[in-house]
């Protein structure tokens, strides 16, 4: 536990996951272009039964459940083979009634309507109000944060500087146009490309961004693990992950929504 002037200082991890594909996925072509990512009995069950090792929501759940924890879930209204958020249906109904969070996993941040659009989308299969966003790929532009405001949304975690490190700047949060916004920290897929991280370092390198957290008191902490990396060499390390982030007198993990409440309700002092 870290003390500063006699204060406990905490360290939030808004943990989270972006669904990136329908629940049918890529497809066996797509896996086994990548069959160095997966073991052999994953590439055996795509080749015998057609098995989808991208599909990884409940594993998610089963691990955070175990831990103790809940973290927050955007949803892409549309996927790339034309299924839309509906295939997800029992599975949100599930995380809703389960205390996760679900957000929107936006496909076109270019306009207001676009995103009013796409937030009802997965409000009417969800069932609750979304108030979080993360835009695919990325692909936001922080003077355009006006029509997220207005669309409704009250926080995103869209933004990251650097690829090839962890670096303060990914951290912590700031108002944009209105609009919380928290930077991502970690990403799973970044760990493995840009930063070449091995995957028996992985948990030690999410401590290290813990303790530079600490130290410099940014507050919080956001880590994006995709759903469909839970199998694949690397993604398959999230459980020691969480299990290391519950063990952590310093950390609590978090929701979105529960930071902006935090946030909104005068900050973390």
């Amino acid at each position: 536990m870290c003390i500063r002037d006699s204060f406990i200082i905490m360290l939030y991890v808004f943990l989270s996951h972006d669904v990136d594909w329908s629940r049918r996925g890529p497809g066996v072509g797509h896996v086994l272009a990548r069959c160095d990512r997966f073991e052999g009995w994953v590439v055996e069950r795509v080749l015998r039964e057609g098995f989808n090792p991208y599909f990884n929501v409940p594993d998610v759940m089963d691990v955070e459940e175990g831990f103790g924890v809940r973290s927050t879930f955007f949803f892409r209204p549309v996927y790339d083979d034309g299924l839309d958020v509906s295939c997800y249906g029992d599975v949100i109904r599930d995380l809703v009634s389960g205390g996760w969070e679900v957000g929107v996993h936006v496909n076109d941040a270019s306009s207001v309507e676009s995103l009013v659009n796409e937030k009802r989308v997965v409000e009417g299969v969800s069932g609750v109000g979304v108030v979080g966003c993360r835009v695919h790929y990325l692909r936001v532009c922080v003077d355009d944060y006006w029509m997220f405001r207005e669309a409704g949304f009250r926080y995103d975690s869209s933004l990251k500087v650097f690829r090839d490190r962890i670096d303060v700047a990914d951290m912590g949060y700031r108002f944009i146009h209105g609009v919380l916004v928290f930077p991502i920290t970690i990403m799973d897929a970044y760990l493995f490309t840009y930063m070449r991280v091995p995957e028996d370092r992985v948990v030690r390198v999410v401590e290290g961004a813990i303790d530079l957290a600490l130290r410099h008191d940014k507050k919080v902490l956001t880590i994006l693990w995709h759903d469909c990396s839970l199998k694949m060499r690397g993604g398959r390390m999230y459980g020691r992950v969480v299990e290391m982030l519950a063990s952590r007198d310093d950390v609590r993990v978090v929701r979105g929504v529960d930071l902006l409440r935090i946030v909104e309700a005068g900050g973390f002092d």
